[in-house]
């Protein structure tokens, strides 16, 4: 389903900028990479422990055996 969205021309000129740059196929590929970058949330907010592999079942079963 396509759809028709009000931007301000400034941002239409940036939008076609970085189409170009990007030799994305539409606009709509600009707009989803952006989005895409801006929601990935920086390592930096992980804290000390951030590469910690996660739990395994294993590991699950384990700190349940008291």
């Amino acid at each position: 389903m396509e759809t028709t969205i009000a931007v301000k021309e400034s941002t239409a000129q940036i939008l076609a900028r970085l189409r170009e740059r990007m030799k994305a196929r539409s606009m709509d590929e600009v707009i989803i990479t952006i989005l895409k970058k801006g929601s990935e949330i920086p390592k930096s907010q992980f804290g000390a422990d951030r590469d910690i592999k996660s739990f395994s079942r294993k590991d699950r079963a384990k700190f349940h055996e008291l």
